[in-house]
């Protein structure tokens, strides 16, 4: 039971982060709101990821060879991404933040990718209208033309 409220809660509140660092870091006027608009991104990131993760848990495919290295190289979009955001605040150029964004972007849709493509497969049911033979004339229609059909 605490695993189906944990993971949607720390979804909602990466979110809810995310959208705090921008209102807070929106008018840049220093250094500190500077980089909570530039780092924005990262806790959204985290709640895709656990919604990832929520997916997965539903996911009835086994893991295969070309699904394991789509994940793994997944995975290191995400590392790479995040260490190029790291050295970009230590000692790298700035702009390579919203390259490792993007980095860490990629990877999670490689993850999004593979569990929806294990997810169950939905049964669809196709209806067909059947069409009235012209020679029935004096068969009665089976539906009351008396009634006027509710919305």
């Amino acid at each position: 039971m605490l695993r189906t409220i944990l993971l949607p809660a720390l979804a909602v509140a990466g979110v809810i982060v995310s959208v705090a660092m921008v209102v807070i870091g929106y008018p840049e006027a220093n250094g500190v709101q500077t980089v909570l608009l530039e780092l924005s991104s990262l806790p959204l990131s985290f709640a895709v990821a656990v919604g990832i993760v929520i997916l997965d848990r539903r996911a009835v495919r086994p893991l295969g060879r070309r699904t394991r290295r789509v994940l793994l190289t997944g995975l290191g979009f995400i590392a790479l991404g995040l260490l190029m955001m790291m050295w970009a605040y230590l000692p790298g150029p700035r702009e390579l933040v919203h390259v490792g964004q993007l980095l860490v972007w990629i990877g999670l849709f490689a993850g999004l990718l593979v569990t929806i493509r294990r997810l169950p497969r939905r049964r669809f049911t196709s209806y067909h209208v059947v069409e009235r033979d012209t020679g029935d004339e004096g068969a009665e229609d089976p539906a009351d033309s008396g009634q006027t059909p509710s919305l």
